[in-house]
Order: structure tokens, then C-alpha cells, then sequence
């Protein structure tokens, strides 16, 4: 790909950017390559696009991270004669429904993960709804196991969401312990320093080859799985608003055109009143 980037540079220069353009839009490609350079093309969707962007501008500067989608959308309309259906936020053009996978197939792929903590990385996403910039910058103070919560920063709000953790992710939380004792960071890499994107998507990935879902799925695609399974279950839509952090109802809004929610399973609260308590007066005349 470093060939495609030079030709992308070449073509930088005979147009109308100048030299401090230039420099930073070839920089944002390499450090996109860096990022897919082990992953084929038929991965690299619109969707991972905007998702990586939106995750910069989590973990940088905005201006920046927009920068960065002029540069990509820039790059794929140059060499590959592809426009992408994105803003240079990241954000989707359209209304353009994301890819979920089943809860079975969430199951197959978490079964196909054997590193404990790759396993642990995975069942947070998919447990709280968690973006991959926010598992990667977890720190193991923010876990409570006691108390069964994870705390999860916002940059933007400048404060914390305090998510519940379900039963069997902390069993596996606590085997992970066990094993590799983080101190500081919960998912360390081989330096100490956090894992990166890319890592976490290329252990996803390899599981989810091994698992045989043929899904076109991403590590975001855990994200918009958990929050549409979780609505078919009967969460309430602004309950899920908060856990998965967004800051408009509307962003969360569109899973409900995937949800199949069944009306005559939904429990209904005169279930919790006993009616046979005491005496009932009433009477049949």
C-alpha cells in the first residue's frame, strides 16, 4: 500500500495543496495503514472508516481527526475510485442501517477466543456496549468487581457512566486476574502501553474467521449488537442512551428499526401486584 501512497502524494502535489497540506494528509494515511495494513479490503468498510475517525477525535484533537477524513475520502476517491458514504467526522451520509450479528453468533465468536484476555476484551464490548477507544483506555481502578460496575470516562461531558457487568463476564474478569495481574492498565500490551485499534480488531478478526460467521462484522459490530439485543429484551431506549454514551437520542433511535421486539413478551407491571392479597371488595351484582 506504501506504492498507493506515494502516488496519492504525487497527485497532493501537482494540485492546488500546499505544503503543510500535504504533509498532514500523507501523514493520516500512514498512520491508517499502520492501522488495516494486515487487514484485506473487503474489511475496510465505510462504517470501520467512520468508526476509526470518530474514535480519533475521541482520542485527539477534532480538527485533527477531521483532517484526517478529508485525507481518506480523498485517498479512496484518487486511488480507488471510490467515494465514501461518510463525512470527515466519520459520521454516515445516510441513514444506512449497521450489520448485527445474532446472539448465537455473538456466542460462536466469543467461544472461538481461547487468550483469556483477549476473551475479557470482547465480553466488556459486548457486555456494556463499550467503543474500542474506551476498553483499550480502561484502567484497572475504573473496575469495581465487588460491586459489579465499571466506570467508563467521557472526555466530552466530563464525567463518568457507572455501567453494570453481568455475573459471567466477571467470572471471567476474575480468571484474568488470576493470570496476567494488571496493575495500572486493565489490557496492557507486550510494553505496558494500552493495545491498540488495530490489535483489538485483528484478534476479533481471527476469531471471527475461526468461528465460521460469515458476517462482513467488525469489534463495533459487538457495539451495535449489544444495543439492539438489548432492546429486544426491553430496555428502555433512554436507559440505553446513557450506557452507550451518546449525546442524542436520535443516534441512538436508529436501532430500533433493527430491533424485533415482541409486545406479548414484554412483562407488564400488574404482573407485580398481587391480586389475591387481603380482601378484594367488589361485587358481582
Amino acid at each position: 500500500m506504501t506504492h498507493l501512497i506515494e502516488r496519492f502524494t504525487e497527485h497532493l502535489k501537482s494540485g492546488k495543496y500546499n505544503h503543510q497540506t500535504i504533509v498532514a494528509y500523507r501523514n493520516a494515511i500512514f498512520v491508517f495503514y499502520n492501522l488495516v495494513r494486515d487487514m484485506p479490503q473487503s474489511k475496510i468498510t465505510d462504517e470501520f472508516i467512520g468508526n476509526y475517525l470518530i474514535e480519533l477525535a475521541d482520542k485527539k484533537d477534532k480538527n485533527e481527526a477531521m483532517q484526517a477524513g478529508k485525507a481518506l475520502k480523498l485517498f479512496y476517491e484518487v486511488i480507488f475510485n471510490r467515494k465514501l458514504g461518510i463525512k470527515s467526522t466519520g459520521e454516515s451520509k445516510e441513514e444506512k442501517l449497521p450489520e448485527i450479528l445474532s446472539k448465537n453468533e455473538v456466542k460462536q465468536i466469543l467461544y472461538a477466543v481461547t487468550n483469556i484476555k483477549h476473551k475479557c476484551v470482547l465480553l466488556l464490548i459486548y457486555n456494556t456496549g463499550l467503543r474500542i477507544s474506551e476498553v483499550i483506555n480502561l484502567k484497572v481502578e475504573d473496575l469495581n468487581l465487588e460491586k459489579r460496575t465499571i466506570r467508563i470516562w467521557d472526555k466530552e461531558r466530563e464525567n463518568a457512566r457507572i455501567l453494570a457487568l453481568s455475573s459471567n463476564v466477571i467470572d471471567f474478569l476474575r480468571r484474568y486476574f488470576v493470570k496476567d495481574k494488571p496493575s495500572d492498565i486493565l489490557f496492557p500490551g507486550e510494553k505496558g502501553t494500552p493495545y491498540s485499534s488495530r490489535n483489538v480488531q485483528l484478534f476479533f478478526q481471527a476469531a471471527l474467521k475461526k468461528s465460521g460467521v460469515s458476517k462482513n462484522a467488525t469489534v463495533h459490530t459487538l457495539r451495535h449488537s449489544f444495543a439492539v439485543h438489548a432492546l429486544e429484551m426491553g430496555m428502555d431506549i433512554h436507559i440505553l442512551q446513557e450506557i452507550l454514551g451518546h449525546n442524542f437520542l436520535q443516534t441512538t433511535s436508529i436501532y430500533n428499526q433493527l430491533a424485533e421486539i415482541r409486545l406479548d413478551k414484554l412483562r407488564n407491571p400488574i404482573e407485580d401486584i398481587n391480586l389475591h392479597e387481603g380482601e378484594l371488595n367488589f361485587s358481582l351484582y
